[in-house]
């Protein structure tokens, strides 16, 4: 094709001869593959249509579960989340897939709060990380299993460890906690407010927060004669990762 358009332009006045250089920059096949970019965007639409129909299902589970406790049938999550149980099935063959989906989604959340406190101004964020901790695992009563960790990916842990160990460290050099605390510390602190959430339950869902208050308070007095010594990372991984028997 290209090839005719020269030989027209070969057969014209010899004043446009300057112009066959210019064709192709108004006809160039590069412009084809624009045609086709509308196009494109279509499978991306069709991803997020169905991230959004999972964050739908994972949304109504937790309501579900805060609600119903562990009790809370499939059937009443998909009504909630407004599919059809098939659907629901489809993507969480199981409860207990659907949980594990829960934990996930939790552990996500609460890198993304430690990100966030990491940009508090210096000596704010462990604080700051610690309530909004607080407020999400209030949220997530009902479904959070025994063993949390087992079923959050080793690189969620990991990376959520490191940014705390970095928000304590900088509550360190700002004078706001004791020296001797570790980041394990700081794992049983969030252990406590759970504690505290999963016993007050619906009859006093706020009372995690004065709980909170105590243990701050503790973690800025400047001379603390512990009894023991902290646990280590190991402990702490075994920990979370493995069943318990109920008391």
């Amino acid at each position: 094709m290209t090839g005719d358009v020269g030989t027209a332009g070969a057969h014209d006045d010899p004043g446009d001869r300057t112009e066959p250089p210019s064709e192709p920059r108004r006809t160039e096949p590069q412009s084809e593959p624009r045609r086709t970019a509308p196009s494109e965007p279509r499978r991306p639409a069709l991803r997020r249509d169905a991230a959004e129909n999972r964050a739908r299902m994972i949304e109504a589970a937790g309501r579900a579960f805060a609600a119903q406790g562990p009790t809370a049938g499939m059937e009443d999550i998909a009504r909630l989340a407004g599919v059809g149980p098939a659907t629901l099935y489809r993507r969480f063959p199981t409860k207990d897939a659907l949980v594990a989906e829960l934990v996930e989604v939790f552990y996500d959340k609460l890198v993304t709060l430690a990100e966030e406190a990491a940009r508090r101004p210096p000596g704010e964020g462990l604080d700051r990380f610690l309530r909004t901790v607080g407020r999400l695992i209030a949220g997530s009563r009902g479904y959070l299993p025994g063993a949390w960790g087992e079923l959050a990916r080793p690189a969620q842990v990991r990376h959520l460890r490191g940014i705390t160990d970095g928000l304590l460290a900088e509550a360190r050099r700002a004078g706001v906690v004791n020296d001797q605390v570790t980041v394990t510390d700081i794992a049983m602190v969030v252990w406590g407010i759970r504690g505290v959430v999963e016993t007050t339950g619906a009859a006093a869902p706020d009372a995690w927060q004065r709980h909170l208050d105590l243990v701050m308070a503790g973690l800025r007095t400047p001379h603390i004669a512990f009894s023991r010594p902290p646990l280590d990372t190991g402990q702490v991984d075994r920990m979370t990762s493995e069943p318990h028997d109920s008391p």
